[in-house]
């Protein structure tokens, strides 16, 4: 077999309804769906290496934005892991150093100044 099927055998086992909340776990399935087709990252009948076009997009923002930081983080682990395509890895090594950043920056408790 191949690569993974990215909503199948990863989303799946990891946004469950014990890690979100019902409301926002529907929310999560229905943007992946779509994505699913607009991206055409399916392993089955579509091209699994579009994922990486999925997770460096605006829609991929949007699931952080349901699914919280540290869930999204699991998230991309798991398809570092269980992905050959170095595409695939290289767009999810990228938003887990993007989380790393953000997080760094927010617990240092760092104040920016904004001159006009």
């Amino acid at each position: 077999m191949g690569e993974p099927d990215f909503l199948r055998h990863v989303a799946s086992k990891i946004l469950t309804p014990v890690s979100l909340d019902m409301r926002r776990l529907d929310e999560a399935q229905k943007l992946l769906a779509k994505a699913e087709s607009k991206y055409g990252f399916s392993s089955y009948g579509g091209n699994p290496e579009k994922l990486a076009n999925f997770l460096l997009s605006p829609d991929f923002i949007n699931l952080i934005f349901i699914i919280g930081v540290d869930l999204t983080r699991k998230l991309l682990e798991t398809v570092y892991e269980n992905y050959s395509s170095q595409k695939v890895k290289d767009a999810a090594k990228k938003i887990l150093d993007e989380l790393d950043g953000y997080n760094s920056s927010e617990e240092t408790n760092q104040v920016m100044i904004f001159k006009k």
